[in-house]
C-alpha cells in the first residue's frame, strides 16, 4: 500500500507532466494583425484558437492544460488524493 507522500508525489509528477506537455503542444503565433495572435496545436497543425490578444490566447493554453491534467489524473485519483490529503489535515505546498 502506498504511503500519503507517495500518493501526492505521483498526483503531483503526473500533474507537472501532462502540464507541460499540454503548454508544449499549444503555441501561440502571430496574425498578420499586430495585436492579436492564436493558438495553434503544432502535432495536428491546427488553428485552436484566435485570432485574440495575448493575453486572451495565454489563458486558452492554461485552461487547456488545465484541462488535460483533470483528464490525465482521472476522478479517483483527483479524488483519492484530495480525501487523504483532507484526512490529515494538511495540503501538500505546490511549491514544495
Amino acid at each position: 500500500m502506498k504511503t500519503n507522500e507517495q500518493i501526492v508525489d505521483e498526483v503531483a509528477a503526473t500533474m507537472a507532466h501532462t502540464w507541460l506537455a499540454a503548454c508544449d503542444r499549444r503555441v501561440i503565433v502571430g496574425t498578420l494583425i499586430p495585436t492579436k495572435f492564436m493558438v495553434i496545436d503544432q502535432r495536428q497543425g491546427a488553428r485552436l484558437f484566435g485570432p485574440a490578444g495575448g493575453d486572451e490566447c495565454r489563458l486558452f493554453v492554461h485552461r487547456s492544460a488545465a484541462l488535460d491534467v483533470l483528464r490525465a489524473l482521472g476522478t479517483e485519483r483527483v479524488a483519492g488524493a484530495a480525501m487523504v490529503a483532507a484526512a490529515n489535515g494538511e495540503l501538500p505546498a505546490l511549491n514544495g
